[in-house]
């Protein structure tokens, strides 16, 4: 028994909805010629390999795998376009945790604070440029207003802000 409780190999069964499940739907939906949500799906797939992959630790695993399927469950039921506030929580939330995991990717497995809200910002960017090229490219539905780019780019700021926070905390108990 490990001393989280359960058998290691309960533990990895129960993982698999965690680090499986963004394959699992992208392939459900490439089988059924859905190809821009397959896209979609791939993305929640690569965040789930990299952050089960890079070791980040489980919580936080587990919390980036979640928020990732929101996001992308929220896109195929539309949700952003039948809640409009519904971007900036998701924008705040999953901007945050991700760049905890590409900070911990890309500068080391314990990144400071600043790289936490330096790679959020970055991140935040970088996802209102797809959400431009999606717009441009794939769905003209896509909200690009610039108010919305504006609140989607302090709502993932934010989120960074929040996750350096709680990252620090939980890395450093003496904080």
């Amino acid at each position: 028994m490990s001393a989280h409780g359960g058998s290691p190999r309960m533990q990895e069964l129960a993982l698999l909805p965690v680090r499986w499940s963004g394959l699992a739907v992208a392939a459900g939906f490439a089988v059924l010629g859905m190809w821009v949500e397959t896209a979609v799906a791939m993305l929640v797939a690569l965040a789930q390999v990299v952050g089960w992959r890079s070791r980040l630790p489980l919580p936080w695993e587990v919390a980036t795998s979640a928020g990732c399927l929101i996001a992308a469950i929220s896109s195929y039921l539309l949700f952003y376009e039948r809640f409009p506030w519904w971007d900036v929580p998701v924008h705040t939330a999953l901007t945050g945790l991700l760049a905890v995991l590409v900070a911990r990717v890309i500068r080391s497995a314990s990144p400071s604070a600043a790289d936490v809200v330096v790679t959020g910002a970055v991140l935040a960017v970088i996802w209102e440029l797809m959400e431009l090229a999606g717009w441009r490219w794939v769905d003209s539905t896509v909200d690009v207003a610039p108010l919305d780019t504006a609140l989607d780019l302090l709502a993932g700021v934010v989120g960074a802000i929040a996750a350096a926070l709680v990252w620090r905390r939980t890395r450093d108990p003496q904080s």
